[in-house]
């Protein structure tokens, strides 16, 4: 009985580890594309502001991935994107465009975001709605989309692809100096200082009286 949970346990282990590693890989990839985007763009990308891109850009590769190595996603592709993006691609024309390298890179990562969004296992995780936020604290996440709809709505990563914790620039700001820092522990505890705003922000104290105790 007990070799036959631990084995179940070392199996749930086994996959916690491979889903974040995964994670790891998608975030670090983000953040060359904001570097790569920085170099190109003097505005906003992905809603993130442009000093922190510029800040990222002039990270080396060794620090991005030290940044990258958090316990969440650092990008989301939310629902109401994905209808803004399909509106998009309606209106257009159909013609054939050129694309330049960072767009065609763009593209790779947002396809590969998306099936990995919308595989099944990381919809029923316990753990999902940490790794990808939730409807309050970033929009609806992306839940189910063809392959169809995703080779589809690929070309038009730049309306899809969004930061997350955008409102919360301080922690971006944390992360780029943990890991310009040669310290471990100042780096951990900047990632742990993230999971509590992977949730919405909890709203003002109060006003008018206390409710009244039940007698």
């Amino acid at each position: 009985m007990y070799q036959g949970i631990s084995e179940e346990m070392m199996t749930r282990a086994g996959r916690r580890k491979s889903q974040l590693d995964e994670i790891h890989q998608i975030n670090r990839r983000f953040l060359e594309l904001i570097a790569m985007r920085a170099c190109n763009d003097k505005s906003d990308v992905y809603g993130l502001p442009a000093d922190l891109c510029r800040q990222i850009a002039g990270l080396s590769g060794v620090q991005r991935d030290i940044m990258a190595v958090v316990p969440l996603l650092l990008v989301t592709a939310t629902s109401h994107a994905i209808s803004e993006a399909s509106a998009v691609r309606d209106e257009e024309m159909t013609e054939p465009q050129e694309y330049m390298r960072i767009d065609v890179a763009e593209q790779n990562f947002t396809t590969a975001l998306m099936t990995w969004l919308t595989r099944g296992d990381q919809q029923e995780h316990t753990l999902a709605s940490l790794w990808q936020g939730t409807p309050e604290s970033g929009g609806e996440p992306v839940r189910h989309l063809s392959f169809g709809e995703i080779q589809m709505l690929a070309p038009f990563a730049g309306e899809i692809l969004r930061a997350r914790l955008v409102d919360r620039p301080g922690m971006w700001t944390e992360l780029i100096l943990a890991a310009k820092s040669k310290d471990s522990r100042r780096q951990q505890l900047a990632r742990l200082a993230l999971l509590p705003h992977s949730y919405p922000k909890p709203k003002g104290p109060r006003r008018g009286p206390p409710p009244k105790r039940r007698k």
